[in-house]
This record gives structure tokens, sequence and C-alpha cells, in this order.
């Protein structure tokens, strides 16, 4: 599965995944970066739905 990201978006993940890197935890820290997550979530879910969590 591919994942194309605009350059914007691909700025604002890096930025959430370096102070994961720094800090050990995985925040959202304003809106932009919650509309990220919003956006990736919309995709995984058309891609693998129906998904059983419990095999996963």
């Amino acid at each position: 599965m591919n994942i194309i990201l605009t350059k914007k978006e691909a700025l604002v993940l890096y930025k959430i995944i370096l102070r994961w890197d720094e800090t050990g935890l995985m925040t959202i820290q304003d809106e932009e970066e919650q509309r990220l997550f919003w956006d990736l979530h919309c995709v995984l879910e058309k891609e693998l739905e129906p998904v059983d969590v419990a095999t996963t």
C-alpha cells in the first residue's frame, strides 16, 4: 500500500515523529497535526476495513 502525502503533510508527520523520538510520547499538539491523523485514518479505513483487531 502506498500513501501519498503533500509536502506540508510530510513535514507535519516528520515533526510528530521527531517529537516521539525525543520524548517517547505520540502526542498531537495542534489542529494541523490532528487533521493529518484524521486524514490518514480515513485513507487507512478505506483500504483496510473491516479489520478484526483481535487477530492483528
